[in-house]
């Protein structure tokens, strides 16, 4: 039998903390649209399974991307340092 797959354990390892995403389509949200080339800076990945952070200059303010919905592709992955 098939155990069912943890997409939080997923998402939170394919986007740590310190991840930037950048739309590659427009994000048409009513009260805090973004349009495309607009980055975002990843904080956390929610329990709704929505990445939580916030948006790079020139855009600003804090609404959650949502995964499965938005269009985006990665443009950094922070880096661990070696002591």
């Amino acid at each position: 039998m098939s155990q069912p797959i943890d997409k939080k354990a997923v998402y939170t390892a394919r986007y740590p903390k310190g991840t930037i995403i950048e739309l590659v389509e427009p994000l048409e949200d009513p009260y805090a649209p973004k349009p495309v080339g607009s980055r975002f800076k990843v904080d956390c990945v929610d329990d709704a399974l929505q990445l939580q952070g916030g948006w790079l200059p020139p855009q600003s303010g804090s609404i959650a991307v949502i995964i499965e919905t938005v269009s985006y592709t990665h443009l950094t992955l922070p880096t661990k340092r070696i002591a």
